[in-house]
């Protein structure tokens, strides 16, 4: 690991651990970073204490950065979830001066309080894991600019896997697989409205089920649309879908009472979006050859432009 001088950059009380070397044409650029996520079905609150944030640079260089202090002067932000879906957010990390660059990763610390991080779902209060008490996540890039905003979206109907089952639930574990780190300055977003008369078409029943899933690409085949699953998870089963099939990128709930459903941070692209009213239970780590969409007309090709928001909605 490459070891650096520290420079005098201190920017809201906060210490920046390695703060450029010797160079005096290192550029340096102010960013904030907040979280996001998309809904889950099994739980009713997913808290989390962000404690620090790791930002690693290309030559290996590590930065380590306290997240803003909370309301009541913890150097700690216990943050629920589930309280910013969609475009909704909770800045972490405000105004934070760091050198301009690529950064081949970025690691969330999470508060050694076992206590502050929990799920509660249908069957009470249960721990929140992190191996060493760390979420590592991708890359990203720092631009020369005044300041730069980005967010970290959790998608938890991939990242949260509860262990065991709810009968013998042994505990949820948060993991990097389908959390993503957007910038702000080209994020897009996509919504709409399911008409509710598609809740119900048989074998579906109105509660259960409706999720609208997302997928990169577009002509894509829909009999090859898959649930989610982690091929890379010591429990998987290794039952995967046939080759070629469309894994999904992102998948979020409907809600029962307005039909509403949104994305809120993605990247510009091309996508197809698909809604199916069969998605309950659809576990994080096996492939559980779910159909989508369903109905089988229910999907369409949209582009996202750079902080463009899109409209599509499912009619029966």
């Amino acid at each position: 690991m490459k070891l650096i001088k520290c420079c005098a950059v201190v920017v809201s009380s906060l210490l920046l651990t390695a703060c450029g070397n010797d160079n005096d044409d290192t550029a340096y650029s102010s960013v904030s970073f907040s979280v996001s996520d998309a809904p889950v079905d099994s739980a009713d609150n997913v808290v989390i204490a962000f404690d620090q944030l790791e930002f690693i640079q290309a030559d290996g260089t590590r930065i380590i950065v306290a997240v803003d202090e909370d309301t009541a002067g913890h150097n700690y932000q216990q943050i629920d979830l589930l309280d910013y879906p969609g475009s909704n957010s909770a800045l972490i990390l405000t105004d934070q001066v760091l050198p301009v660059g690529d950064y081949k990763e970025l690691i969330i610390h999470i508060e050694a309080n076992k206590a502050l991080s929990y799920v509660n779902d249908s069957n009470g209060t249960n721990e929140l894991k992190q191996p060493s008490n760390k979420l590592k996540l991708g890359s990203f890039t720092i631009k020369d600019e005044t300041v730069q905003s980005f967010t970290i979206e959790f998608d938890l109907r991939q990242s949260l896997v509860m262990r065991g089952n709810i009968g013998n639930n042994n505990g949820y574990i948060l993991k990097p697989h389908g959390v993503t780190i957007i910038d702000n300055d080209t994020a897009a977003s996509l919504k709409g409205t399911v008409d509710s008369n598609l809740f119900a078409v048989p074998p579906c029943v109105n509660d259960t089920g409706n999720y609208v899933y997302l997928y990169e690409g577009h002509n894509l085949d829909s009999t090859t649309l898959v649930d989610n699953f982690d091929a890379d998870d010591d429990e998987f089963n290794n039952i995967l879908p046939v080759s070629g099939s469309s894994v999904p990128y992102a998948s979020t709930s409907v809600d029962l009472s307005t039909g509403d459903y949104a994305f809120g941070f993605l990247p510009s692209g091309n996508y197809t979006v698909a809604f199916t009213c069969s998605a309950v239970g659809d576990d994080p780590v096996q492939f559980d050859a779910l159909t989508i969409p369903d109905p089988t007309s229910q999907l369409q090709k949209v582009t996202l432009l750079d902080s463009q928001e899109v409209i599509h909605n499912f009619n029966l």
